[in-house]
C-alpha cells in the first residue's frame, strides 16, 4: 500500500510542477510583452529557464522515485503544463500584468509630471 501512495504522491507532484513551471514562465511572458526582445534574447531567456527548470525536475524525480523517470510521470507533468496553459494562462497573465501596472502607476505619473515641467 505504502507503495501506491509513494507512486501517487510522485504523480501528484509531477502534475504540480508542470503547473508551477507554466506559472513562472507566465512572469517571463509578461516580461517579453512589455519590451521588444530580439531572438536572440528570447532564445537565450528560455534556454536559462528551461535549463534551471529541468534541475529542479530532476531533483523532484530522484527525491521521490530514487530516480526512476516513469512514463506516467512525463503524461502527469504534460497534463499539469497543458491544463495550465488552457485553463488559467490568460487570466494569471492579465493579473500579474495588473500587478505590474498597478505599482509602475506612480513612476510613470512622476516621470510625465518631471516630462512637463522641462
Amino acid at each position: 500500500m505504502e507503495l501506491i501512495i509513494g507512486q501517487f504522491r510522485y504523480v501528484l507532484a509531477s502534475f504540480l510542477w508542470g503547473i508551477f513551471l507554466m506559472f513562472l514562465y507566465d512572469f517571463i511572458v509578461v516580461h517579453r510583452g512589455t519590451k521588444k526582445i530580439g531572438k536572440v534574447r528570447l532564445l537565450i531567456e528560455d534556454w536559462i529557464f528551461w535549463g534551471i527548470a529541468a534541475i529542479f525536475v530532476f531533483q523532484m524525480i530522484f527525491a521521490l522515485n530514487n530516480g526512476i523517470l516513469r512514463s506516467f510521470f512525463i503524461i502527469a507533468f504534460l497534463l499539469g503544463m497543458v491544463g495550465y496553459r488552457k485553463l488559467v494562462k490568460n487570466v494569471v497573465q492579465r493579473g500579474i500584468r495588473a500587478i505590474i501596472d498597478f505599482f509602475c502607476r506612480p513612476y510613470v505619473w512622476i516621470k510625465k509630471k518631471i516630462a512637463k515641467k522641462r
